[in-house]
């Protein structure tokens, strides 16, 4: 499929992060990381998406789950009743 449409932003400090890496994971879900403490790019990518919360999940150009949030999450890949 070439590039995974899913985008993780998150940070090394954050347990959150690690959890949403566990479920997306969990999930089947092709995803890239992009880990702010580590990649400039990242970080002002994250920016413009209006990142105030880690972890920051953006899929394809327009869904965006902000925070770790296992619901909406589920639900974005169709694993929970809307």
């Amino acid at each position: 499929m070439g590039e995974a449409q899913a985008v993780l932003y998150g940070s090394d400090e954050s347990l959150d992060s690690t959890a949403m890496v566990d479920l997306l994971n969990e999930l089947g879900v092709d995803f890239e990381y992009r880990c702010l403490s580590h990649s400039p790019t990242a970080m002002r990518e994250f920016e413009q998406l209006d990142g105030e919360q880690v972890p920051l999940l953006r899929m394809g150009n327009n869904a965006i789950v902000r925070g770790f949030d296992r619901i909406k999450v589920q639900q974005l890949f169709g694993w929970v009743g809307c």
